[in-house]
Protein backbone atom coordinates (compact mmCIF):
# COMPACT_ATOMS: atom_id res chain seq x y z
CA UNK A 1 0.00 0.00 0.00
CA UNK A 2 1.12 3.24 -1.30
CA UNK A 3 2.57 5.73 1.74
CA UNK A 4 1.22 9.87 1.68
CA UNK A 5 4.30 12.07 0.54
CA UNK A 6 5.77 15.25 0.06
CA UNK A 7 8.56 16.29 -1.65
CA UNK A 8 9.91 20.20 -2.43
CA UNK A 9 13.04 21.71 -4.07
CA UNK A 10 14.18 22.75 -7.48
CA UNK A 11 13.00 21.59 -10.63
CA UNK A 12 14.91 21.41 -13.50
CA UNK A 13 14.21 20.94 -17.46
CA UNK A 14 15.28 20.63 -20.54
CA UNK A 15 14.02 19.90 -23.75
CA UNK A 16 14.85 20.45 -27.91
CA UNK A 17 11.83 22.57 -28.12
CA UNK A 18 13.13 26.45 -28.90
CA UNK A 19 12.84 28.75 -25.80
CA UNK A 20 10.24 29.09 -24.23
CA UNK A 21 8.59 25.48 -25.14
CA UNK A 22 5.23 25.37 -26.07
CA UNK A 23 4.62 21.71 -24.82
CA UNK A 24 2.85 23.75 -21.74
CA UNK A 25 0.19 25.48 -23.84
CA UNK A 26 -0.70 22.02 -25.42
CA UNK A 27 1.09 22.94 -28.78
CA UNK A 28 3.05 20.46 -30.54
CA UNK A 29 6.92 20.42 -30.06
CA UNK A 30 9.24 21.75 -32.62
CA UNK A 31 9.61 18.50 -35.02
CA UNK A 32 6.86 17.39 -33.85
CA UNK A 33 9.08 15.41 -31.34
CA UNK A 34 9.69 15.64 -27.40
CA UNK A 35 12.61 14.70 -26.06
CA UNK A 36 13.28 15.97 -22.48
CA UNK A 37 15.04 15.23 -19.42
CA UNK A 38 12.87 16.83 -16.01
CA UNK A 39 14.32 16.39 -12.74
CA UNK A 40 12.92 17.04 -9.34
CA UNK A 41 15.91 17.63 -6.76
CA UNK A 42 14.54 17.04 -3.49
CA UNK A 43 15.68 19.58 -0.60
CA UNK A 44 12.87 18.43 2.35
CA UNK A 45 10.84 15.58 2.05
CA UNK A 46 9.46 12.21 2.90
CA UNK A 47 7.43 9.30 1.80
CA UNK A 48 5.50 7.79 4.91
CA UNK A 49 8.14 7.40 7.65
CA UNK A 50 11.32 7.78 4.90
CA UNK A 51 12.82 10.79 4.76
CA UNK A 52 13.85 11.87 0.91
CA UNK A 53 15.28 14.47 2.03
CA UNK A 54 18.44 15.58 -0.41
CA UNK A 55 17.74 12.84 -3.02
CA UNK A 56 16.70 13.23 -7.06
CA UNK A 57 14.64 11.21 -9.25
CA UNK A 58 13.16 12.29 -12.25
CA UNK A 59 12.64 10.86 -16.39
CA UNK A 60 14.31 10.94 -19.58
CA UNK A 61 10.41 11.41 -22.45
CA UNK A 62 10.92 10.39 -25.80
CA UNK A 63 7.65 11.05 -27.46
CA UNK A 64 6.13 12.32 -30.84
CA UNK A 65 3.27 14.97 -31.01
CA UNK A 66 1.20 17.15 -28.40
CA UNK A 67 3.30 16.26 -25.09
CA UNK A 68 -0.28 16.06 -23.01
CA UNK A 69 -1.57 13.50 -25.50
CA UNK A 70 0.05 10.96 -24.09
CA UNK A 71 2.17 8.43 -25.94
CA UNK A 72 5.32 8.97 -24.03
CA UNK A 73 8.52 6.22 -23.70
CA UNK A 74 10.27 6.87 -20.52
CA UNK A 75 13.76 6.10 -18.48
CA UNK A 76 12.97 6.33 -14.60
CA UNK A 77 16.21 7.97 -13.16
CA UNK A 78 16.64 6.99 -9.31
CA UNK A 79 19.34 8.58 -7.05
CA UNK A 80 22.21 5.78 -6.44
CA UNK A 81 22.80 8.01 -2.57
CA UNK A 82 19.38 5.70 -2.09
CA UNK A 83 19.29 3.52 0.50
CA UNK A 84 16.93 0.67 0.04
CA UNK A 85 14.02 1.78 1.22
CA UNK A 86 14.64 5.34 0.28
CA UNK A 87 15.22 4.37 -3.56
CA UNK A 88 11.91 1.85 -2.93
CA UNK A 89 10.05 5.05 -1.96
CA UNK A 90 11.60 7.44 -4.98
CA UNK A 91 10.40 4.27 -7.65
CA UNK A 92 6.95 4.42 -6.07
CA UNK A 93 6.90 8.18 -6.09
CA UNK A 94 8.32 8.87 -9.72
CA UNK A 95 6.69 6.04 -11.18
CA UNK A 96 2.87 7.40 -10.25
CA UNK A 97 2.19 4.23 -7.92
CA UNK A 98 1.71 6.46 -5.37
CA UNK A 99 -0.66 9.40 -6.73
CA UNK A 100 -0.18 13.06 -6.81
CA UNK A 101 1.28 14.63 -9.89
CA UNK A 102 3.34 11.36 -11.04
CA UNK A 103 0.12 9.05 -10.86
CA UNK A 104 -1.87 11.91 -13.16
CA UNK A 105 1.27 11.64 -15.39
CA UNK A 106 1.38 7.46 -15.30
CA UNK A 107 -1.77 7.88 -17.92
CA UNK A 108 0.69 9.11 -20.30
CA UNK A 109 3.02 6.78 -20.82
CA UNK A 110 3.25 3.45 -22.99
CA UNK A 111 6.36 2.07 -21.83
CA UNK A 112 8.38 2.37 -19.47
CA UNK A 113 11.58 1.52 -21.18
CA UNK A 114 14.17 0.88 -17.87
CA UNK A 115 14.30 2.14 -14.25
CA UNK A 116 17.99 3.28 -13.45
CA UNK A 117 20.08 4.19 -10.70
CA UNK A 118 22.26 7.23 -11.05
CA UNK A 119 24.35 9.49 -8.73
CA UNK A 120 23.37 13.03 -9.28
CA UNK A 121 25.65 16.15 -9.33
CA UNK A 122 23.71 19.58 -9.08
CA UNK A 123 24.58 22.82 -8.78
CA UNK A 124 22.21 26.48 -9.00
CA UNK A 125 23.07 30.04 -8.51
CA UNK A 126 21.81 33.67 -9.85
CA UNK A 127 20.00 32.41 -12.88
CA UNK A 128 22.24 29.36 -13.87
CA UNK A 129 22.13 25.70 -13.00
CA UNK A 130 24.27 22.46 -13.92
CA UNK A 131 23.00 19.37 -13.76
CA UNK A 132 24.58 15.62 -14.01
CA UNK A 133 23.39 11.52 -14.26
CA UNK A 134 26.49 10.01 -14.43
CA UNK A 135 27.85 9.12 -17.59
CA UNK A 136 24.25 9.84 -18.90
CA UNK A 137 22.81 13.26 -18.55
CA UNK A 138 24.75 16.09 -18.84
CA UNK A 139 22.96 19.64 -18.81
CA UNK A 140 23.79 23.17 -18.31
CA UNK A 141 21.51 26.78 -19.11
CA UNK A 142 21.41 30.25 -18.13
CA UNK A 143 17.98 31.71 -17.17
CA UNK A 144 16.29 34.41 -19.87
CA UNK A 145 15.63 37.95 -19.39
CA UNK A 146 12.40 39.64 -20.52
CA UNK A 147 11.87 43.10 -20.45
CA UNK A 148 13.00 45.39 -17.78
CA UNK A 149 15.97 42.86 -17.45
CA UNK A 150 13.92 40.49 -15.38
CA UNK A 151 14.08 36.64 -15.52
CA UNK A 152 11.35 35.44 -17.72
CA UNK A 153 8.61 33.75 -15.94
CA UNK A 154 5.92 31.41 -16.92
CA UNK A 155 2.78 30.40 -15.50
CA UNK A 156 1.43 27.25 -14.44
CA UNK A 157 3.74 24.94 -15.70
CA UNK A 158 2.34 21.69 -15.18
CA UNK A 159 4.94 19.60 -13.39
CA UNK A 160 5.78 21.66 -10.25
CA UNK A 161 3.01 22.77 -8.50
CA UNK A 162 0.76 25.92 -8.42
CA UNK A 163 3.75 28.58 -8.65
CA UNK A 164 6.13 30.62 -11.36
CA UNK A 165 8.35 28.76 -13.11
CA UNK A 166 11.45 30.76 -14.90
CA UNK A 167 12.78 30.03 -18.57
CA UNK A 168 15.55 29.95 -20.16
CA UNK A 169 18.54 28.05 -22.23
CA UNK A 170 20.68 25.50 -22.39
CA UNK A 171 24.50 26.02 -23.29
CA UNK A 172 24.47 21.91 -22.77
CA UNK A 173 21.97 19.04 -22.73
CA UNK A 174 23.41 15.73 -24.33
CA UNK A 175 21.84 12.42 -23.08
CA UNK A 176 23.54 8.88 -23.85
CA UNK A 177 21.64 5.90 -22.74
CA UNK A 178 20.75 3.84 -25.28
CA UNK A 179 19.46 4.51 -29.75
CA UNK A 180 16.39 6.29 -28.52
CA UNK A 181 17.16 8.36 -25.33
CA UNK A 182 20.81 9.60 -27.34
CA UNK A 183 20.22 13.28 -28.29
CA UNK A 184 23.00 16.28 -28.05
CA UNK A 185 20.20 19.43 -27.98
CA UNK A 186 21.98 22.62 -26.54
CA UNK A 187 20.40 25.85 -27.26
CA UNK A 188 17.12 24.97 -26.78
CA UNK A 189 14.36 25.20 -23.90
CA UNK A 190 14.72 24.99 -20.23
CA UNK A 191 12.87 25.55 -16.91
CA UNK A 192 14.35 25.63 -13.90
CA UNK A 193 13.03 26.95 -10.41
CA UNK A 194 11.27 26.25 -7.00
CA UNK A 195 8.69 23.54 -6.47
CA UNK A 196 6.30 21.68 -3.96
CA UNK A 197 4.43 18.43 -4.86
CA UNK A 198 2.39 16.08 -2.53
CA UNK A 199 0.39 12.87 -2.49
CA UNK A 200 -2.96 14.61 -1.60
Amino acid sequence: MAEDWTIKGEYVECCNCSVPCQCIWWEAPDDNICNAAVFWNIEDGNYGDVSLDGLTGGVLVDQDGVLFEGGWNVVLVLDAAADEAQAEALQMIFSGEAGGLFGGLAGMIDEVVDVISLPFDYRSDNGHFEFEAGEVLSMEADGSEGLHGQQGTVFPHPLIGDQDIKFGKSNEYVVDFNDEFAWDLGGNNAYFGEYELASG
